[in-house]
């Protein structure tokens, strides 16, 4: 199985890091973040390539030289596609080549997310769900998704018959979600390309521009389409983390360290 990491864009919440740096380079416990992602990923044996698509400016440069020579470290293939900046619709098309000449189904991952993902588990989903299909219908893919969240800031409870008095304080809670949270990790069978070729002349005719977005022009109109998209929960023990920028990183060191025990 082949993995897409999506490692381009212009990180504009990183800034002024990104100005400089791009955003999957941010360190954490000593490493870029990507390399956490990488490493994690590579551990997996039905993993066989991991493909980094990222600019191929002094930017993605930084990308391709960190993991220049580390293939014999990490034990898997490392490849690497251009990202014309077609958006995150037009980096997974990039890869589509490369994808077309491995097994379903195939794993994509924005590389400055970090989470221990069940990667066994959630391709047994894939494969029981695609079993369980009749009719002819066919899997599209799976998208992983919690029901909690961490909240950064704390929360009050107020008596609003008392002049807003606060009867709780409660310090940073963990939030259960009314719906759940897509998390930018995503398990897709070929048949997405379709979409995306679909959508990326749609969004390029009508907006007259030549990039797309992954979740708000594709995601957000499949199952409209009659395409089959389903959830695959976290639960609550295991943690994810988008890591926007150094200083978001610093608030939320303890949450990092305890997926990074996770990961490792």
């Amino acid at each position: 199985m082949k993995v897409v990491l999506l490692a381009g864009g212009k990180g504009t919440r990183a800034r002024p890091f990104s100005d400089f740096v791009p955003k999957s380079m941010i360190p954490v416990d000593g490493r870029p973040v990507i390399d956490h992602v990488v490493r994690y990923l590579a551990r997996f044996e039905s993993i066989d390539e991991i493909l980094i698509v990222c600019e191929f400016d002094s930017f993605g440069n930084q990308i391709i030289n960190y993991f220049e020579g580390k293939g014999s470290i990490i034990l898997k293939k490392i490849s690497f596609i251009e990202d014309y900046k077609s958006g995150t619709g037009g980096a997974v098309l990039r890869a589509e080549d490369s994808i077309k000449n491995g097994s379903d189904p195939f794993l994509v991952w924005f590389a400055d997310n970090l989470c221990a993902l069940n990667l066994n588990e959630l391709v047994s989903r894939y494969h029981t769900l695609k079993m369980q299909l009749k009719g002819g219908r066919e899997i599209t893919g799976i998208l992983v998704t919690r029901k909690h969240r961490y909240e950064e800031t704390g929360r009050v409870t107020v008596e609003t018959k008392d002049c807003n008095r606060i009867k709780e304080f409660i310090e940073k809670p963990v939030a259960e979600l009314e719906s759940p949270e897509a998390l930018g990790i995503y398990l897709f069978s070929k048949i997405v390309f379709e979409y995306l070729h679909q959508q990326q002349e749609t969004v390029t005719r009508n907006k007259q521009i030549s990039s797309f977005n992954l979740s708000h022009d594709v995601l957000a109109h499949l199952p409209s389409k009659g395409a089959n998209l389903y959830s695959y929960s976290l639960g609550d023990k295991t943690d994810w983390i988008d890591i926007e920028s150094p200083v978001y990183a610093d608030r939320n060191s303890k949450i990092i360290s305890r997926i990074i025990d996770q990961m490792s």
